[in-house]
């Protein structure tokens, strides 16, 4: 295809596009009633009244959790394709025992200017480089976990994962309060 060809469908699909959302955008706002009352404009907080500003910073731990969930979890999917290379190779070499070896060569096989190689030859080549993708598989699987458990150790020793971490001085009971209203804005 000429390359020009594609430039132009690539900017008809991008023009298609952009006025799809166009026009549905439009057909929303034409289509829509516009009735404010002052209890539709009113904030709704999943069926509660709004307690307070709706700038409260938010507990960070809540962050760190969800952050080491979304690493481990997204850095398991990685364990998928040596697994899948591993049990193929495992595959080929339970196949490669079981299959019988006198089987020939035959002429559309060959390649130009080579005699053809014995069965048991190409048998052995085969389970020779099965048992090295299984190995080569195995040690990338052990390296990646390796990896793996280093963050979770580094995790776990910086305190990341404890959801109430400990002080590390005793504060007073009497400073605790004063810290509590003082942040309150109570004298």
């Amino acid at each position: 295809m000429i390359p020009t060809a594609i430039v132009a469908y690539l900017a008809l699909f991008a023009t298609v596009g952009f006025l799809f959302v166009l026009a549905c955008l439009l057909l929303g706002k034409v289509l829509r009633s516009h009735l404010p009352t002052p209890q539709k404009t009113e904030t709704y907080e999943c069926g509660e009244p709004a307690i307070g500003p709706g700038s409260v910073q938010f507990d960070l731990r809540f962050y760190v959790v969800a952050l080491v969930f979304l690493i481990f979890e997204v850095e398991m999917a990685f364990f998928f394709p040596p697994a899948t290379v591993f049990g193929q190779a495992t595959r080929l070499l339970a196949g490669e025992k079981s299959a019988p070896t006198s089987a020939a060569v035959t002429a559309s096989e060959k390649p130009e200017g080579r005699q053809p190689a014995a069965a048991g030859e190409i048998a052995a080549l085969s389970a020779r480089s099965a048992r090295t993708l299984a190995v080569a598989a195995m040690v990338d699987l052990a390296i990646f976990f390796g990896v793996l458990l280093v963050g979770f150790a580094y995790v776990w020793s910086r305190g990341d994962l404890d959801w109430v971490r400990a002080v590390s001085h005793s504060a007073l009971a009497d400073e605790t309060a004063v810290s509590v209203l003082q942040l309150r804005g109570e004298p």
